[in-house]
């Protein structure tokens, strides 16, 4: 270039790049191999480039009048959640507490019928009816379901959590929460433990066994001493179990210990007698998940008086059967989105089983990751970060890309691991559908075919995207948003039942 050519070319050819890429491929690594200093933007396309999902987004987001709405929705709804303060006040037969219909079995997930229901639930189910006395074995007890005269149904329905498998049947004791903010109640049967269990599908004779022993002796006993007591405030042995390494889901190894130093003297205080709460505390002591559904059941309390709120886009509950997937948006009232579940292929297995030998996902505690607890707290147990790659640097990136996905944080729960920064609270539906990033669930795997095995593994599991988007278009459609007419989304109505007669005072 002559000296006459240099003094004319634009000033930009004497300077040192400054280049920012965005969705282009390999070009930024190209330019770093010329030692040129290159900001390369995370950019996709809004909900992968769907033009019809994308068009949705684009038109509420131009809508300021609706857009105005739903903001306003959603800050209502996260304003429940973090007003509710969800409390145990007793225990009773779920057939008193929750006024189930005459031979009524409930179970995780959205409704399904006998011949689409996984291994794991037809097994719980059947260990029930046989519970119950309803009929003396296995074929008896399917000839029951098959000619109509057990009723199966979706805890969801009763305002009632379970975990895995989530069988509810009359006569087992449940605990009864009530939001005391809101006034509204919620219930979940008491968590069984490991091995012979009907939670992990598996309806042994030491399974009835242990659930006889839970109604007749574990039941009364807690709810003498709630009745003593007064009622029992859940989310403050949360707070502290997220200190001490929980993430209140899958892990409540903390959480556990806490609710026995807090009951043992209750128990005492009632009058049960002294063998008696020694075999309690010997059947929590070796249960580290006896605190779940307690979180679980305060969850629902809470996530329950949050929903309903029309306009809202924020996911209210999620729960699976081991075949569907549904969720609760707030502004959808009583209509559930359903999809299939995802296959259980991120969860480490116990020695001898893979994802081949895996149930679907399953259980309601997912409604637990709607409440900031769960995989949205997981850098709080450092000893499930191989869920999640292995290291609390995997656990803290994994909550800050949840973070991405909610509207919130959760300001009553704090997590060490994050110098003291509170979990992501209030799932967006449209954040969700727009980026792809989809809420996982910390949780256990039960096997399909086997009567006698239970739980083969834990990990996470993904919620199928599918479910959001169809959400989206419901949503859509109420807010005359869907330009090519009513969705093709699969959703089932549940409305709850009417509220007991038989709540405590």
């Amino acid at each position: 270039m002559t000296e006459d050519a240099s003094a004319r070319s634009p000033a930009l050819f004497g300077q040192q790049l400054q280049v920012i890429t965005a969705g282009v491929g390999g070009f930024p690594e190209a330019l770093r191999r010329q030692e040129v200093p290159v900001v390369d933007l995370q950019w996709q396309p809004p909900a992968e480039g769907d033009r019809a999902r994308g068009g949705i987004l684009r038109d509420v987001a131009l809508d300021p009048e609706l857009q105005q709405r739903i903001d306003d929705a959603n800050r209502e709804t996260l304003e429940r959640i973090q007003q509710s303060t969800p409390k145990v006040h007793g225990v009773a037969p779920a057939g008193e507490a929750m006024d189930l219909p005459s031979r009524t079995i409930l179970h995780s997930g959205p409704p399904i019928s006998w011949q689409r229901m996984c291994g794991p639930q037809r097994r719980a189910v059947l260990g029930a009816i046989r519970f119950e006395d309803w009929a003396d074995d296995d074929q008896q007890a399917e000839e029951l379901v098959l000619q109509g005269e057990v009723n199966l149904a979706p805890n969801h329905q009763f305002r009632a959590v379970g975990p895995m498998t989530g069988v509810i049947s009359p006569s087992m004791p449940v605990l009864m929460a009530r939001n005391e903010t809101f006034g509204n109640w919620a219930y979940s049967t008491f968590n069984e433990g490991r091995g012979d269990t009907l939670w992990f599908g598996i309806g042994q004779p030491a399974t009835l066994e242990r659930l006889r022993w839970i109604r007749d002796c574990l039941g009364p006993a807690v709810g003498e001493a709630l009745r003593l007591h007064g009622p029992f405030e859940v989310f403050d042995i949360v707070a502290q179990g997220l200190q001490m390494g929980d993430e209140c889901h899958a892990r409540h190894a903390a959480s556990t210990p806490l609710w026995i130093k807090r009951f043992a003297p209750f128990l005492l205080d009632a009058g049960i007698e002294p063998a008696q709460v020694a075999s309690i505390l010997r059947f929590a002591d070796g249960n580290s998940h006896f605190f779940l559904n307690f979180t679980m059941v305060a969850v629902k309390a809470v996530m329950d008086a949050a929903h309903g709120i029309p306009y809202s886009t924020v996911v209210t509950a999620m729960a699976r059967n081991g075949v569907d997937f549904m969720i609760r948006v707030g502004g959808l009232g009583d209509k559930w989105v359903v999809a299939p579940v995802s296959p259980m292929d991120e969860a480490v297995y116990f020695t001898g089983f893979s994802v081949d030998d895996a149930a679907g996902d399953i259980g309601d505690s997912a409604i637990i990751e709607t409440c900031g607890l769960g995989g949205m707290a997981i850098a709080a147990a450092p000893t499930v970060a191989p869920f999640v790659g292995g290291t609390v640097a995997h656990q803290a990136a994994a909550v800050a890309k949840l973070q991405t996905i909610c509207l919130g944080a959760y300001e009553r729960f704090r997590l060490p691991t994050l110098d003291g920064d509170s979990p992501p609270l209030g799932i967006d539906l449209r954040r969700v559908v727009e980026s792809r990033t989809v809420p996982f669930i910390t949780t256990g795997v039960l096997h399909e075919t086997s009567s006698t095995v239970g739980q083969i593994g834990t990990g996470v599991a993904r919620a199928p995207v599918a479910v959001f988007d169809g959400a989206l278009e419901v949503l859509a459609n109420s807010w005359g948003k869907l330009s090519d007419g009513n969705p093709v989304a699969n959703t089932v109505e549940i409305e709850p039942a009417e509220g007991s007669p038989h709540d405590p005072a």
